[in-house]
């Protein structure tokens, strides 16, 4: 049996009520694609988004993702070298809705580590209110922005918006660029510089060279989640 089908065993097990079965199954997957290239994308999006919504319902599994993440922890601290336990953390936080879990973990790298993890720490930060801690790992809110706008730029020239691919892969950059630009207006909008604040707004969309790119992101910034609809939808016109 591969990963992916017994992903999908997984899966039915859950939805049959066979909690426990699901959650042996959830606990091995997440170990067996740490170290698999091939399947490792699936370790923190596919497999943890079902072993979170498992915890939803069933105590023992919640439990077990704690435990899952205080062993990271550990690992972290007793040699923080390496950021990618901090990101699984961080992740695992995101599901178990503690992010001041990821915050105190933060405060605890050595400085080194910290700065290579500070892009992962920042929403934590200013969720737990230390804006003065996010702004010394982002001091320079405006060239932030200008980066991922040239990033998406550069992204959007690859780009055909007139297939389904194209537009998929044209609202995953907008996706993409938004979660940074919210960044920056919570961190600049914390620190009580509005002016900045509404200045960055207007630069998040004068940045996007592409008509069509620029849209989507005046279109989020004036409804925030139009770009996620927008996703759904496309994705449901394909498999309908």
């Amino acid at each position: 049996m591969d990963i992916v089908q017994r992903l999908e065993r997984a899966w039915n097990a859950h939805d049959t009520g066979q909690f426990d079965a699901a959650l042996q199954d959830y606990t091995w997957l997440f170990d067996a694609t740490a170290n698999d290239a091939e399947t490792a994308s699936l370790r923190l999006s596919y497999v943890l988004a079902a072993w979170a919504r498992l915890a939803e319902e069933y105590l023992p599994a919640r439990q077990a993702l704690v435990a899952e993440r205080d062993r990271l922890t550990a690992q972290l601290l007793a040699a923080p070298t390496d950021a990618a336990p901090f990101n699984d953390i961080s992740v695992i936080n995101d599901k178990l809705g503690d992010l001041q879990n990821t915050y105190h973990l933060f405060q605890q790298l050595p400085a080194a580590l910290a700065q290579q993890t500070a892009h992962i720490a920042l929403p934590a930060l200013m969720v737990c209110g230390d804006y003065a801690l996010a702004r010394r790992y982002l001091p320079d809110p405006e060239q932030h922005l200008a980066a991922a706008a040239a990033h998406l730029n550069e992204q959007k020239s690859h780009i055909n918006v007139l297939t389904h691919e194209g537009m998929a892969e044209l609202l995953a950059d907008v996706f993409n660029y938004i979660t940074e630009v919210a960044l920056v207006l919570d961190l600049l909008t914390g620190c009580g510089d509005t002016a900045a604040a509404e200045r960055a707004r207007q630069q998040a969309v004068n940045l996007v060279q592409a008509p069509e790119a620029r849209a989507c992101v005046q279109a989020e910034l004036d409804a925030p989640g139009t770009t996620l609809d927008a996703m759904v939808e496309l994705q449901n016109s394909v498999t309908a």
